[in-house]
């Protein structure tokens, strides 16, 4: 199991290259396209590591899209053969796994995002359902608040902006409505310490904000630091980190009395 670098990848694949019976066929061209046009596909961007064959240090990409078969992850670095399978595991930075299983390489995409289409060979009911959970999230995401329609930063709340970005800070206004961001996509959500937030315009993988949310009448329920460690569909999945407990125990019994449970 790889370990992640330079303390700033918030979720990744790890991969290690297992032996593969090289006198196995690749793929005929007609089970690649099923495989490629398979739906529904999600496109989620977290960090992803991973280890040629041979080779002693760790490649450091992105994820690119997921679907109930298999997954697309992007290449900067050597790509693997055909038929090569990986162990894998998505984790958060503090080391949560979220998803593991095994995995071969199936297809090679030169043009366009370079990288490595891989299908999924062994699962665990777990990791199926987040799955599964990911792509209907992904499906139905919340209807968009009205400020959302036009332009994230304007108001949907009297006198308040419900989520703005300002020099570094993310300050989200609770209420009804932006609870759904607390607790509608799997892969980030309150229950580990999380949101998922519209961001119109392009955030890096490991963006650090200073994380405020308040109330609608702006008295704070909780600050603390924050890091980008999903995206998806134009929203970013917020890790919350160095949380006070108290707070946080606090903001989630907020939430649970504005809106809908937390995915589990």
């Amino acid at each position: 199991m790889l370990a992640a670098r330079d303390g700033d990848v918030t979720a990744a694949v790890y991969c290690g290259t297992m032996a593969h019976d090289p006198g196995r066929p690749a793929l005929t061209t007609d089970e690649v396209r099923a495989f490629i046009d398979r739906a529904p596909r999600a496109k989620v961007r977290i960090h992803v590591l991973y280890q040629p064959p041979g080779v002693s240090d760790s490649v450091e990409t992105q994820l690119v899209n997921l679907s109930r078969s298999g997954m697309f992850v992007a290449a900067r670095g050597e790509l693997l053969d055909i038929g090569a399978a990986v162990e894998f595991e998505f984790m958060l930075d503090d080391g949560v796994v979220v998803l593991k299983g095994t995995a071969e390489v199936v297809r090679l995409a030169l043009d366009g995002e370079r990288g490595m289409g891989l299908r999924f060979l062994a699962l665990d009911a777990e990791s199926r359902s987040l799955i599964d959970r990911i792509i209907e999230a992904s499906a139905r995401e919340p209807t968009p608040l009205p400020f959302e329609k036009k332009d994230t930063h304007r108001s949907a709340l009297p006198n308040a902006r419900d989520v703005e970005y300002h020099h570094g800070t993310v300050r989200i206004t609770l209420s009804a409505a932006t609870a759904a961001y607390f607790t509608y996509n799997p892969l980030m959500h309150i229950g580990i310490g999380g949101c998922f937030i519209p961001a119109d315009a392009e955030v890096p993988l490991g963006t650090g904000y200073q994380l405020d949310i308040v109330d609608p009448e702006g008295r704070l329920l909780l600050r603390c630091k924050g890091r980008v460690a999903a995206k998806q569909e134009r929203r970013i999945g917020i890790r919350m980190i160095d949380v006070d407990r108290a707070s946080l125990v606090k903001l989630r019994a907020e939430i649970a009395r504005l809106g809908p449970p937390p995915s589990r």
